[in-house]
């Protein structure tokens, strides 16, 4: 944890609201993205980032120093997601196997002409259409890894689970993206 995180925090706990409002700043986008990338709905992920935020400063008492803010902020999104899809669509996560880890791009690159930014964001729409389709458990490890940039044993710990299952879930995970992308039949 950075020093002027750890020390942003015990602002926040002593109740200084600037320091509450700068805390927010730092994770608000990245847990909405977070969420709306799982979810692609914006008015509820709007509504659960706020959730998420009232959750933190309520047990924010209770935040270990040993560990990192973002895993704990992550670690409460993913649970508060479980939920949102128990109630909302009696989904339940699941666990499964296989292997190593690849690279997925869903950054746009700087580009030149028009016709580069428009293959690109062509490519980024098709991406996310194929991430679209995934099943919400394999949805949520792309997000958290690839646009979260979130490290694996941040993911692991989030999860509560072993690496190397992490590493085959997020394997099959990219396994049916790309069949996805190639237009293959699901089996």
């Amino acid at each position: 944890m950075l020093k002027d995180e750890k020390k942003l925090i015990k602002r926040c706990l002593k109740g200084e609201k600037k320091a509450m409002e700068m805390l927010v700043v730092n994770y608000q986008k990245g847990i909405y993205n977070y969420f709306y990338r799982n979810i692609r709905n914006s008015e509820t992920a709007a509504d659960l980032t706020q959730d998420i935020f009232l959750k933190v400063f309520s047990k924010l008492g209770s935040y270990d120093f040993k560990y990192k803010f973002s895993t704990w902020i992550y670690t409460m999104s993913h649970n508060l997601l479980i939920d949102y899809y128990r109630k909302k669509k009696n989904l339940s996560f699941t666990t499964f196997a296989s292997a190593n880890d690849g690279y997925i791009e869903f950054e746009d690159k700087t580009v030149d002409t028009g016709e580069e930014v428009l293959s690109n964001m062509e490519k980024k729409e098709r991406i996310w259409s194929a991430v679209d389709k995934l099943p919400d458990e394999y949805r949520e490890l792309i997000v958290m890894r690839y646009i979260n940039d979130l490290k694996y044993y941040e993911i692991s710990q989030i999860l509560e689970i072993p690496m190397g299952t992490l590493k085959n879930k997020i394997f099959r995970a990219k396994k049916k993206l790309f069949k996805i992308m190639r237009g293959e039949n699901e089996k």
